[in-house]
C-alpha cells in the first residue's frame, strides 16, 4: 500500500505544471532607477527590444554628401557627444523616472520631466523606429524648463507622417526654439539617414516631417 501511494504521488508530481519563471529584466531599469508600472511583460519586452535596438546602432561609412552632412549635422551639438547608439540610450535612461501605461489614448507623453506616460498606439501602431525617435523626443522635455510645445502657424503646410487624419495648422505639435523636443528628434534622425542606418527611406521621411516643427532655425 504504501508504495502504491508513493507511485500515484509521484505519477501526480508529473503531471503538474511546472511554473515558468517570469523572463529577467534587463539590469539598466534598476540601475536608473526606473520604475515600471501597469505594463505587461510584453509591453515591457516591447521597450526593452526598443532600447536595446537603439544601443547598437553604430555610425559606420557615410552614405551621403559629407559636405551635406556637415552643413546639416546638429547631434553633438545638441547632444553633447558623437553619435553613438549606447551613449545615447544612457542619455535617454538619466532623463526617465519612472514609466507607466495607464493612458491608453496617447502615444507618449513626458509628464512631470521624467514621469512617462505610453499608451497603446506605442505597442500596437508604431514601429520600432518611431518608438525609438519618440522616446527621444519625450527625453528632452525632462530638460530644463520642459521645452513645451506651441502651436503651429496659420497656413502650416506640412504634414504628420504618423497622424494623416490631424491636421497641424493651429495645433501645439510645433516648437519655436532649435533647442526643443523636434530639433533633439530630428537630429537622431538625420544621423540615421547619413548612415544608411535602418530604412534610409522611412528614416528621411520623418526627419523632413520633424525638422519642418522647428519653427526657430539656428
Amino acid at each position: 500500500m504504501i508504495r502504491f501511494f508513493l507511485q500515484v504521488g509521484f505519477v501526480i508530481l508529473l503531471l503538474a505544471p511546472v511554473a515558468q519563471p517570469a523572463p529577467a529584466r534587463e539590469p539598466y531599469w534598476e540601475q536608473h532607477h526606473i520604475e515600471l508600472s501597469g505594463l505587461s511583460g510584453a509591453q515591457v519586452l516591447t521597450l526593452e527590444s526598443t532600447i536595446n535596438q537603439l544601443r547598437s546602432l553604430e555610425p559606420g561609412e557615410l552614405k551621403m554628401n559629407k559636405k551635406t552632412y556637415v552643413r546639416l549635422s546638429r547631434f553633438k551639438e545638441l547632444f553633447g557627444f558623437p553619435f553613438d547608439g549606447r551613449n545615447l540610450s544612457e542619455w535617454l535612461l538619466t532623463r526617465i523616472h519612472s514609466i507607466s501605461y495607464h493612458n491608453p489614448w496617447t502615444v507618449a507623453v513626458n509628464q512631470n520631466k521624467g514621469e512617462f506616460v505610453v499608451g497603446d498606439v506605442f505597442f500596437t501602431q508604431t514601429s520600432p523606429l518611431e518608438r525609438i525617435y519618440t522616446l527621444i523626443h519625450e527625453a528632452r522635455h525632462s530638460d530644463d524648463d520642459g521645452y513645451e510645445h506651441v502651436k503651429c502657424p496659420k497656413g502650416f503646410k506640412f504634414i504628420s507622417s504618423r497622424q494623416p487624419e490631424m491636421d497641424l495648422e493651429g495645433v501645439p505639435a510645433c516648437d519655436n526654439t532649435d533647442r526643443g523636443a523636434y530639433a533633439f528628434q530630428a537630429a537622431f534622425l538625420f544621423e540615421l539617414f547619413a548612415y544608411g542606418l535602418l530604412d534610409q527611406g522611412e528614416v528621411g521621411l520623418l526627419y523632413n516631417s520633424s525638422v519642418s516643427r522647428v519653427l526657430s532655425s539656428k
